[in-house]
């Protein structure tokens, strides 16, 4: 007997340890004494249910390794935050979140990630001035405009243009688009017309700040990987007999190959295309200069519009491919623009036979692809059914981007089941994905792509436009959706598993990474275990916990 309220004062004090709970050295007093003073049977009785509460209770080496083991403390601490459901402590697992190391940002837009404040910093440098009307740059050669135009100074003094000017320039204070506002999507990709004219009129040192700006804020917010589509060449060559002829071509791969082909000489002859392809280089080598350090690392995905004509957007693709042959901080070549555009839409196979046709040119090059950024609504039904599948089986898609309307395909199963094989992971912009497309919630596919195995990666798609961060997407992903702490870490390492690196780059960022975590995990565990968690004693009379409901998803 005494064996037995020895073993139970043992385990009473690690429980107590764990839980907070100041009841052991009473226990410890009381609990012989009560026993001894029970009659003969109901003695009995106790003695066997106190057998049955032994083998409940977690062992004496089990509680300490729980205890004292940090992933094990961050794990049930994670869970404890996000198990609340609606009522879940959301400050609290925003700063865990935003202390969690978040990999790498590899749907990253380096216009659309700049904030607006930046932007009006750079048009004020430029000399340049703000239109009262459209918010529009304003420059010294715009003679005719002069006279509407507001400098960066006055308008900052006057908070009510100034309001307006971010609404204008990015997704701030939008609350109703039905009435006297701009549609969603008309809204998100109408802003990148502001960045553009700031940006050309000194590129290397306007894209030189930009990118200090978001590597220190990538250092702040727990990122050591971006990898951002900066700017495209430029380059075009317009030929609107290819145009008619690459369209007529397209359900005949011999004739298609073969009209490529006499197009592709024009391309390499035009001394324009290497000017272009040149420039590109430069500003990326120049924007590179002592981005890279021990803790963070920078690379480039080039790309091409969706909504050029054909000879425009074949010429501009064969840039980005001769781009990402030619620079190791080129990492990949993507396609850009809204996908319901009329030209995206009516010029969809043709793109993804462009890309076929370069990729066998450039084995070595990878793709990544918006696709499915689209909801019923926004274009015919049956336009909703094919462009994750040609991305992958048509193009060859590495990774797809958004991938939204992937419940409409005609061939979903074997896409999906194509990219859990492959595998071609799906880069989940939730923010964006509910801005532009309204689609949030249960409405949202990400869990269908879990379920089907296809690995996950977070991106902030649009940051600056969104006024929005790395952090919150997790925040987004741990409150709507409740996935677990190791979904989270999964997650997490799938943006350097999946990014374009090269192999080198990926291990080193893999290693920090895992360094990154445990510093992380043992934080977090000092601090649950500091006095200011302890805080059960502390709550205002009358306010309780919610329900804490067990196991991870």
């Amino acid at each position: 007997m005494a064996v037995i309220f020895a073993t139970i004062h043992s385990k009473l004090q690690i429980r107590s340890v764990a839980r907070g709970e100041g009841v052991v050295e009473r226990l410890r007093r009381s609990t012989l004494i009560h026993f001894k003073s029970l009659p003969p049977m109901l003695r009995k009785s106790v003695f066997f249910a106190l057998l049955l509460w032994l083998s409940a209770v977690p062992s004496d080496s089990s509680a300490r390794i729980q205890a004292s083991d940090p992933y094990q403390v961050t794990k049930a601490y994670y869970e404890k935050l996000r198990s609340g459901g609606s009522k879940s402590d959301v400050a609290e697992l925003r700063l865990f979140l935003s202390l969690m190391p978040k990999g790498g940002d590899i749907h990253h837009h380096f216009s659309g990630a700049t904030y607006a404040e930046s932007y009006l910093d750079m048009v004020r440098k430029a000399g340049c001035w703000v239109n009262r009307n459209d918010y529009s740059v304003i420059c010294p050669e715009d003679a005719g405009s002069l006279k509407d135009t507001l400098s960066v100074d006055n308008l900052r003094k006057d908070n009510r243009l100034l309001s307006t000017f971010y609404s204008r320039w990015s997704d701030k204070d939008y609350y109703n688009h039905s009435h006297d506002t701009d549609a969603p999507d008309v809204q998100f990709f109408g802003t990148f017309a502001y960045f553009s004219k700031i940006l050309s009129r000194n590129s290397p040192t306007y894209y030189r700040e930009g990118i200090g700006i978001l590597k220190q804020r990538a250092k702040i917010e727990n990122v050591q990987y971006i990898e951002t589509m900066l700017v495209s060449s430029g380059y075009k060559n317009t030929d609107s007999n290819f145009d008619a002829s690459i369209r007529a071509a397209s359900g005949n791969e011999q004739q298609f190959r073969s009209t490529l082909d006499g197009f592709m000489a024009v391309i390499r002859n035009d001394p324009a295309f290497n000017d272009k392809v040149n420039q590109y280089l430069k500003l990326v080598n120049d924007c590179s200069i002592g981005v890279d350090d021990e803790s963070f690392t920078l690379r480039y995905q080039s790309y091409v519009s969706r909504t050029l004509s054909p000879s425009e957007f074949f010429s501009g693709l064969v840039a980005a491919f001769y781009e990402a042959s030619k620079s190791p901080l080129v990492v990949g070549v993507n396609v850009v623009s809204s996908e319901n555009n009329p030209v995206s839409m009516s010029d969809y196979k043709v793109h993804m036979q462009m890309f076929r046709y370069l990729k066998a040119k450039f084995p070595d090059v990878k793709t990544t692809m918006h696709a499915g950024e689209l909801t019923m609504g926004m274009v015919r039904p049956e336009e909703l059914t094919f462009h994750i599948s040609d991305a992958l089986s048509v193009a060859g898609a590495g990774r797809i981007g958004h991938g939204v309307d992937i419940a409409y395909e005609a061939n979903a199963p074997a896409a999906l089941d194509y990219m859990r094989q492959k595998p071609v992971p799906v880069e989940i912009c939730l923010t964006s994905n509910e801005f532009i497309l309204g689609v949030k919630g249960n409405e949202h596919p990400i869990d269908l792509y879990a379920r089907s195995g296809v690995p996950l990666v977070i991106a902030t798609d649009d940051a600056g436009v969104s006024r929005n961060n790395l952090a919150n997407e997790y925040l987004l992903l741990a409150t709507r959706y409740g996935y677990s702490y190791d979904f989270l870490r999964e997650v997490v390492g799938n943006s350097i598993r999946y990014s374009f690196m090269n192999e080198q780059d990926k291990r080193r960022n893999m290693q920090l990474l895992n360094m990154k975590f445990a510093e992380f995990e043992s934080r977090i565990s000092n601090f649950v275990g500091s006095q200011h968690m302890k805080r059960s004693t502390a709550r205002p009379a009358g306010i309780m916990r919610p329900p804490v409901t067990t196991g991870p998803r």
